[in-house]
């Protein structure tokens, strides 16, 4: 039996069946607080900007044409929806990173010593992403962490494959040289 894509859930959400989003909430709600959350760094709020997302996509769901992925559609939502609120609460993101945020992002299975030099350097890179502008932090994320391709990633930013990967190489550019600023050496990947 296969699976119901992501594509059909929608389409039957636009149809007129709600609980269909259900599923699509289950499949990817911690994909997108993950993305509020490097955005805002506030974890009530990218909680409430995940309840925001797919609010509006149940109210969207029409507008989904089918030419490209859910995934991306739905990414796009969730930039729009984040970038609303930094703009209705006139502040940028915090660039503060506790231990708690790096450990969402972070499950390190090395040893002690390898675990700490990899916790330090995340924490690191993760200080230099949130100095970045949010417009770079957003394609780092939805392109390190979501998407697999330039096409997918420039569905989500609503721009072409191309597009995408200047996109990307210009905040990657942006990132190591923040991370150099921090950390007195260019990121060591």
């Amino acid at each position: 039996m296969q699976a119901v894509t992501d594509e059909q859930l929608i389409q039957w959400v636009a149809d007129g069946d709600p609980s269909c989003l259900a599923t699509l909430f289950e499949r990817h709600h911690r994909a997108v607080y993950q993305f509020c959350l490097q955005i805002t760094r506030h974890r009530t709020e990218s909680e409430d900007l995940v309840q925001d997302v797919f609010l509006k996509i149940l109210r969207s769901a029409g507008s989904f044409r089918g030419e490209g992925l859910f995934k991306a559609w739905m990414f796009n939502i969730a930039r729009n929806v984040t970038l609303d609120y930094l703009r209705r609460s006139r502040r940028r993101s915090n660039t503060s990173i506790d231990d708690d945020t790096v450990d969402e992002h972070l499950t390190d299975r090395r040893s002690a010593e390898q675990s700490a030099a990899g916790s330090q350097t995340m924490t690191l890179v993760m200080q230099a992403l949130a100095e970045l502008p949010v417009a770079a932090q957003q394609v780092i994320w939805l392109g390190r962490f979501e998407f697999d391709g330039y096409d997918e990633l420039g569905q989500a930013l609503g721009c072409n494959a191309g597009a995408a990967r200047v996109r990307m190489h210009r905040a990657m550019a942006q990132l190591n040289s923040t991370y150099t600023s921090i950390n007195g050496a260019p990121i060591d990947v």
